[in-house]
């Protein structure tokens, strides 16, 4: 069975479904948590009221930016047991991607630009303790990929173009 162009693009792009797990404490006045992903496709909520036994919460929404809403106050200490699954760019994304693209290439294209962009706002820093950070390897790489799917998406959009076949016949020969 053919994978539909959203799933190609993903797996193109390494984008698949990733299992998170995280823990969090009540305060006995918060109902709102924000967990570290974005782009949550499936989730559950599980609070333990002081005892030992988890259970479920079906009075829990969680929302594709990463937050979580109970219905009620979560107790001061209490746990709360997050499982969830994400990814790094949405469906709207894929398809927009897919879109401005025109095929697989041309959206893992779109998919890199836009990590390439995110990448320039935090390509080397240091704190003031001292820490430093510097991902321009990072970005090296993906100027890299880049320049490798630019010229794989303009051999996919002219293939089976035989006006540009003929122009180009000389290449050929």
């Amino acid at each position: 069975m053919p994978l539909a162009t959203a799933d190609a693009v993903r797996l193109r792009i390494q984008d698949q479904a990733r299992p998170a797990y995280e823990v969090r404490y009540g305060d006995g006045i918060t109902t709102r948590f924000e967990l570290p992903h974005r782009n949550i496709t499936s989730a559950t909520g599980y609070v333990q009221p002081g005892g030992t036994a988890w259970s479920g919460t079906a009075s829990v929404t969680f929302d594709v930016s990463g937050f979580v809403e109970f219905t009620t106050i979560i107790p001061n200490n209490s746990a709360v047991n997050f499982r969830y699954v994400y990814s790094v760019f949405s469906d709207a994304e894929i398809s927009h991607f897919t879109a401005v693209g025109g095929n697989v290439a041309g959206a893992a294209l779109e998919a890199v630009r836009a990590l390439r962009f995110d990448g320039l706002r935090r390509a080397k820093w240091a704190a003031s303790d001292g820490t430093q950070y510097d991902d321009t390897a990072a970005l090296q790489a993906l100027d890299r990929l880049e320049s490798a799917l630019r010229l794989e998406a303009q051999e996919a959009s002219s293939a089976g173009d035989l006006t540009s076949w003929g122009e180009r016949q000389e290449e050929y020969l």
